[in-house]
């Protein structure tokens, strides 16, 4: 799992992840465009030698200052990082305030190239802020508009004909590539400016001035490290263009500004963000690390892989709510739940995710409430409504369906959208009026029969769907001999043991499909 904390600058993202990063022995990948070189200590807050010790702490201190990073750089030396510890079951914090950056690294994020034929470089930081206000308000809104080089390579995006990628590049593509949970520190507007200003007297203290005299003594001060809000600023009060107090307020309203435009992009380019304060950001991260402790020992290196499932559990009965218990237990974060019932007096005989008190409500609303209370990190979302169209669920993709519903039509339509999304499906197949949990089989559908299974074959068969693809369809069913129901009965006879049994069956059968995969 990739940690990812965010929150705006002054908000304490760094001394958050550097706690975490000492108690539960996790690298650090810093996401920050600045902190990355060498001798710029004072002006990018940058954690002193004696607190990193110990941590492996990534594009920290790294390079000379005529070293020119960019976002290209990061993503593909941080992609390496990251696939290096996710390949031996390794969690990972990335921090940092360039959000341009985490994006980059964490999404399917593509770089093209433009043609650079403008005079762009030839204008002004200001000029070409209101040039690509009037060209994207949206792109505007979503970069750090303070760093040119940002500003001049949205321009040239939008006019290379890249205007579509652009936006599908902030605004719509909000899936990572890699398993990773995103907090974002709670910092009200007045407290983070506060801190900004308190941060800004501290740097002048700390003799600030000194070190931007010595750094553009020794390298040239247009060079894009020196970009960073505070060094434009100090190095035109040393060129006395301008006041020390002046100096002192331009860096402070530069950073206000800069905080507000983080603020904007938290909102707009991450999706499912976990607000909390700092304390309690790291008690959730501590207990996710800590809970994963046994199942790592199993998983090892496929860990990532179970953590990066997106999975689509139908039903929420005997069989489905074992199911659902399980998946989050064994480290699923992303589910979407199915089911139309609601919870009945009757469904308390066998059904382990409900209890007296959930009579009456409706069984995917609270086997989320149930979910969360496992694992409040999860991301879920409960539908209480019944698979009547495929096409509902047309927006949404997973990595797995999980069928455990007794619908004939429903299970077709399930299968019908694994099919189309070509994403692996496994079906329950009539654990109602079966005794013994000892006797389930993981298999194919030809491997079983039944009236369900009849039923199923032929309405798959009626939808034009051919033999050997019905035959291999993934299924967990019963093997012990039905026992017989009484004449006329409306009810499905059912007892604790099979539909429980059937539950872990297809959790150990998800199991085994994943780990078989390369």
């Amino acid at each position: 799992m990739i940690y990812v904390i965010l929150g705006q600058t002054a908000s304490g993202k760094t001394s958050l992840a550097l706690k975490l990063a000492k108690k539960l022995s996790l690298p650090i990948i810093s996401a920050d465009a600045y902190q990355c070189y060498k001798m710029m200590q004072i002006g990018t807050d940058k954690p002193k030698a004696d607190e990193v010790e110990g941590i492996n702490y990534y594009f920290f201190d790294e390079y000379l200052p005529d070293y020119k990073m960019s976002v290209f750089e990061f993503q593909k030396q941080g992609r390496e990082l990251i696939e290096k510890y996710l390949k031996v079951g390794k969690d990972i914090i990335v921090t940092g305030g360039t959000f341009l950056y985490i994006k980059a690294l964490l999404f399917n994020y593509e770089f093209k190239e433009e043609k650079n034929d403008d005079n762009y470089e030839d204008l002004s930081l200001n000029e070409m802020q209101e040039l690509l206000k009037k060209k994207n308000i949206d792109v505007y809104n979503s970069i750090d508009i303070f760093n040119p080089r940002r500003v001049i390579r949205a321009l040239r995006l939008i006019d290379n004909d890249y205007e579509e990628a652009l936006k599908s590049t902030y605004k719509n593509n909000n899936i990572p590539i890699y398993p990773c949970l995103f907090f974002n520190i709670e910092t009200d507007i007045i407290t983070g400016n506060e801190l900004i200003d308190k941060r800004v007297d501290l740097m002048f203290e700390n003799h600030f001035t000194d070190e931007v005299k010595k750094l553009i003594n020794d390298y040239d001060y247009n060079l894009p490290a020196f970009k960073a809000i505070g060094y434009p600023e100090v190095i035109s009060y040393l060129k006395k263009e301008i006041t020390l107090d002046e100096c002192k307020n331009l860096i402070k309203i530069h950073t206000h500004q800069l905080a507000k435009k983080q603020r904007t992009f938290i909102r707009h380019q991450f999706d499912n963000v976990i607000c909390k304060s700092k304390d309690e950001i790291y008690t959730l991260i501590e207990n996710d690390f800590y809970r994963k402790e046994r199942t790592r020992i199993l998983l090892k290196n496929k860990m990532p892989k179970f953590e990066n499932m997106r999975v689509l559990l139908v039903g929420l009965g005997g069989v489905g709510g074992i199911t659902l218990l399980s998946l989050v237990r064994l480290g699923i974060y992303n589910l979407t739940i199915i089911d139309g019932d609601k919870i009945a007096v009757s469904n308390l005989n066998r059904q382990f995710l409900f209890d007296y008190y959930d009579i009456g409500f409706n069984k995917a609303e609270i086997a989320k409430d149930k979910a969360l209370k496992i694992n409040p990190l999860l991301n879920i979302t409960s539908k209480s409504m019944f698979i009547k169209d495929r096409f509902e669920l047309k927006d949404e993709k997973f990595d797995y369906i999980i069928d455990c519903i007794d619908d004939i039509k429903g299970k077709a339509e399930l299968f019908l959208k694994a099919k189309e999304d070509n994403c692996k499906l496994i079906v329950s197949m009539g654990f109602g009026f079966h005794l013994d949990s000892t006797k389930i089989k993981i298999g194919k559908l030809k491997e079983t029969n039944g009236h369900m299974v009849k039923a199923y074959r032929e309405e798959l068969k009626n939808r034009g769907i051919n033999e050997n693809d019905i035959d291999n369809i993934n299924t967990v069913f019963p093997l012990d001999a039905r026992m017989k129901a009484e004449k006329n009965s409306k009810t499905i006879g059912s007892l604790v043991t099979a539909p429980n049994g059937g539950g872990l069956a297809i959790v150990s059968s998800f199991i085994k499909m994943i780990l078989s995969e390369d």
